[in-house]
């Protein structure tokens, strides 16, 4: 509903990067479809007008040269002109495998999982020590919920090149799942050690160390990775959710509330203390949510009435 920043206590909020050419960009949810209908729409529109901006200077005529102007376009978001620069140089170098990356990574961004995992394999052919191809497999394969397959890949990837901070991100996500805490917060260090300002790792060394119980170092990392990235809803919220759990319910609400409004900070508090089984409480809050927006009555009585529920049936 709009104007809700609703959290579920019960799970946890990793952030998987999934960086091809525009490196700006930062997905919140794992694995990602990046540009729907509206992106492919801009993407084409904005081809139309480059290309006829180009159609008045001579086309570069070496593969570096459409490469290099493959890369300008990715970094402004223009994937449709960028592929059909890689495309033409890749018919200029077909053995290139660096292009070939490239190409996977858009069919990437773009929800194309097969034609990605094509590219990639078909690098890892020719080249099975690219260790960029590993990675990007390794994506593919964790998207499609083949966690063994993805884990060996994203493992092989390191073992070639250590400094693919994006690789040690995604294992660290893979270790929490299995609850293998130590494993997954050396793969978060590391990739901190690669990429230091990157707020979404500081999120989910936090988180990490969250479900450790190790409260105190857990707050240090989403502190510092509030303080990078101040307007991420993911990481305010998972700093509001440790506040709750240590007690300090008052600067929790403040900081939900910052990213949302009065009425999803006390629904959120709300779903803390229904998650924690203390019923009252959670009652308490969701009638506040209530009071303070009432358009939104009807979720958050649901939720009060689950509270209310509990509370019955709980032994006292």
């Amino acid at each position: 509903m709009r104007g809700f920043v609703h959290i579920k206590v019960a799970s946890i909020c990793f952030v998987i990067i999934l960086i091809g050419c525009a490196s700006g960009n930062i997905h919140q949810t794992e694995m990602v479809r990046q540009a729907g209908e509206h992106r492919q729409l801009m993407d084409r529109q904005r081809a139309s007008a480059d290309e006829a901006a180009l159609g008045k200077v001579p086309p570069p005529l070496t593969a570096e040269g459409y490469e290099k102007l493959g890369d300008h376009y990715c970094l402004q978001g223009k994937t449709d002109i960028a592929f059909k620069n890689y495309s033409e140089a890749i018919r200029m170098e077909p053995r290139q495998v660096r292009i070939r990356h490239k190409i996977g990574r858009l069919f990437l961004e773009k929800g194309l999982w097969e034609d990605a995992e094509k590219e990639f394999r078909g690098i890892l052919e020719k080249s099975p020590d690219y260790a960029p191809a590993h990675e990007g497999l390794g994506r593919i394969l964790l998207g499609r919920n083949k966690p063994g397959d993805a884990e060996a890949a994203l493992e092989m990837a390191i073992r070639l090149d250590p400094s693919l901070w994006q690789a040690h991100n995604l294992l660290g996500m893979m270790y929490d799942r299995k609850k293998e805490f130590a494993k997954a917060s050396l793969h978060y260090q590391e990739a901190m050690t690669l990429q230091p300002n990157i707020a979404i790792l500081h999120n989910n060394l936090g988180m990490s160390l969250f479900l450790r119980g190790e409260y105190d170092a857990s707050l240090q990392a989403l502190v510092k990775g509030a303080i990078l990235d101040p307007h991420n809803k993911k990481i305010i919220n998972n700093l509001a959710l440790l506040l709750c759990k240590t007690g300090k319910i008052q600067d929790a609400f403040e900081r939900f509330k910052r990213v949302g409004s009065e009425a999803s900070a006390h629904y959120n508090i709300g779903s803390f203390y229904l998650f924690e089984k203390r019923y009252q409480e959670a009652i308490s809050s969701y009638q506040r949510a209530i009071d303070a927006r009432p358009e939104f009555y009807v979720e958050a009585h649901e939720a009060m009435n689950r509270a209310k529920a509990a509370l019955a049936t709980s032994p006292l």
